[in-house]
């Protein structure tokens, strides 16, 4: 009787360890660099400025994955500061803040997902012009100014973990502008201000704009060489109701070198064109004083080498 019972136990025992379910449905993973140079000249016959740099980066993703379910959350932020020279000021050199979150559930074979996605992008601090050290004039951005927040409703194409591409018919973008004097000069889109003949206001401009229109997300993060990643990021947005076929672009792209546990090089570039941003510059072609204004392809690239920690 004992004998029969003890094994019974250990069956049972064993039967429960073997159908035991893996619950741990999340999986996250990110990384953090930080980078600072100096260069100091005395005498130097081939020229150049002091400057010191500072420059910080920090991305994190977090998965749920279970059954048909997928759910994505992504966190990029990156700041950066520069001084150059005899000034005294640091100014700010790169800057952004880019948040997501995406839900998937599968659909009509083990490729396709329906898809719901929010994000949002926007900075940390003032966008600043300088004359000397001297700031002049009024910040041209800020915090939320502007700040862009997109929904998107469609389907995703994940053929590997590593790459997917969606299609999103229904999508809307807002344009955030808080600081009420970017809004009255509709900067970033927004509608600008209405002015009497005296060039007073009459209403301010506003805050916010809504766009719907249709998107295209491609996304691909994979280690393309032994310790080397690529995160890429390529978007698309068109707005159905005002010039489609101006398409609103934010690409950008993520290289990581892990030289050792601790040190990392990061190679950053992002290109961004937006039919809505009105940039100022100037041209040797006209007058000195002439402003050629328009929408304009944007390009920043950073590349730094400094502490970095993958976790």
């Amino acid at each position: 009787m004992s004998l029969t019972l003890l094994s019974t136990i250990h069956v049972f025992s064993q039967d429960a360890t073997t159908t035991k379910k893996d619950t741990s449905y999340w999986k996250g993973a990110g990384f953090f660099g930080l980078t600072a140079s100096q260069t100091k000249l005395s005498n130097w016959q081939g020229g150049g400025q002091n400057n010191i740099t500072l420059n910080g980066i920090f991305n994190y993703q977090l998965d749920y994955k279970r059954d048909k379910h997928q759910w994505t959350n992504k966190l990029d932020a990156q700041y950066g500061i520069i001084n150059q020279g005899t000034s005294k000021l640091f100014r700010k050199n790169i800057d952004q803040i880019f948040a997501l979150s995406k839900y998937n559930i599968n659909a009509f074979s083990k490729y396709w997902f329906y898809m719901a996605q929010a994000d949002y992008r926007s900075q940390f601090a003032p966008g600043l012009n300088y004359a000397g050290d001297t700031v002049t004039g009024r910040a041209v951005s800020d915090f939320n100014s502007p700040g862009y927040i997109q929904l998107a409703l469609g389907l995703d194409c994940k053929p590997a973990d590593y790459f997917s591409a969606t299609f999103a018919p229904a999508a809307g973008k807002i344009t955030v502008v808080n600081r009420q004097y970017l809004a009255d000069e509709g900067a970033y889109g927004v509608e600008k201000a209405v002015k009497d003949g005296n060039g007073n206001i009459v209403t301010h401009g506003k805050k916010v704009r809504y766009e719907f229109g249709g998107r295209l997300i491609l996304k691909f993060k994979k280690d393309i060489f032994k310790n080397v990643n690529l995160d890429s990021y390529l978007d698309l947005f068109s707005n159905y109701a005002h010039n489609p076929g101006n398409i609103d672009v934010v690409f950008n792209n993520l290289v990581t070198i892990k030289l050792n546990k601790y040190i990392s090089a990061n190679i950053i570039v992002q290109t961004l064109y937006d039919d809505d941003i009105t940039v100022k510059r100037y041209s040797s072609l006209y007058k000195a004083n002439d402003n050629i204004n328009g929408p304009r392809l944007q390009v920043i690239s950073t590349f730094a080498v400094g502490f970095g920690y993958k976790f």
